[in-house]
């Protein structure tokens, strides 16, 4: 069986600059990643949480989800404590296509991928730090079991009887023999190491898992993470919401279709750089 994994792409992320265009490329990312489920073949599409963001997720981006994961492959998703499940979250609010299943409830509860695997998910269910939900679980069933789960420990999958679980919460990759964090499939912050993506993962009839990772990051080659290790990280967003000279210096700038993002980073830090020295 073929699983792609992703987690931690958290759309609608507030940037130090150029939001908006590193917004939209996690959009775009996430293209690259369904467009990967269904070049690769695999059997499901698995989201280890913090897909979005509940406190800044706009009805825009509940609407692209929604087309996004309109594919012809299955699509597991486990709300994680950034975009935990409730009553106003996108998980409940969003009318998905029968592809799509959320996991909804704080326990592991299962879902039979195939004839003798299965898929136990969990989410978490309020704000708040990520929890671990693989504590005092034990499987109770045979057959392969795999586990899809945001923040929980890594050496608890060894007690649990789960032959592999896939994780989120942890944005540096970590592939184990009973358990994998693929990281952010995009950078978010300057500096992120390790190698990161969407990670195809195969499962053996003896429970094991083998993994090749796939750079889908739309926003990588940019420039953007360059720049922000040469100027200083200031939220241009809402710097432009400002009523005031620098304000409407940053709205100018934004505005302005001549400049591509690396050029429009560097204006926006020196000229606000020299309005905080007048």
């Amino acid at each position: 069986m073929k699983l792609l994994l992703f987690a931690d792409l958290h759309l609608d992320t507030r940037f130090p600059s150029a939001g908006p265009e590193r917004r939209q490329a996690l959009r775009d990312t996430l293209g690259h990643i369904v467009d990967l489920a269904q070049e690769s073949g695999v059997d499901a599409m698995l989201c280890a949480g913090d897909l979005y963001e509940h406190d800044r997720c706009s009805p825009s981006t509940a609407s692209f989800l929604r087309s996004s994961f309109d594919c012809p492959v299955p699509v597991f998703l486990v709300p994680g404590n950034d975009d935990w499940y409730g009553p106003q979250s996108v998980y409940q609010q969003v009318d998905w296509t029968p592809n799509v299943h959320v996991f909804s409830s704080e326990s592991l509860t299962p879902v039979e991928l195939a004839d003798g695997i299965t898929l136990w998910g969990a989410a978490n269910v309020g704000p708040g730090p990520a929890r671990d939900v693989l504590d005092g679980f034990a499987v109770d069933r045979g057959g392969v079991n795999l586990a899809l789960c945001h923040g929980s420990a890594p050496d608890d999958v060894a007690i649990t009887g789960l032959d592999h679980a896939f994780l989120g919460h942890v944005h540096t990759p970590e592939h184990a023999a009973h358990y994998t964090f693929p990281g952010n499939p995009d950078p978010l912050t300057p500096g992120e190491t390790g190698e990161r993506g969407a990670v195809l993962c195969t499962v053996h009839e003896d429970g094991s898992v083998s993994r090749e990772v796939f750079d889908v990051s739309a926003s990588r080659s940019l420039g953007w993470h360059e720049a922000e290790r040469t100027f200083p990280l200031l939220d241009f967003d809402h710097v432009s919401s400002e009523r005031t000279v620098r304000g409407q210096f940053v709205r100018d700038v934004l505005a302005d279709p001549s400049l591509d993002v690396t050029l429009r980073g560097r204006v926006l830090s020196a000229g606000l750089r020299a309005l905080e020295e007048r």
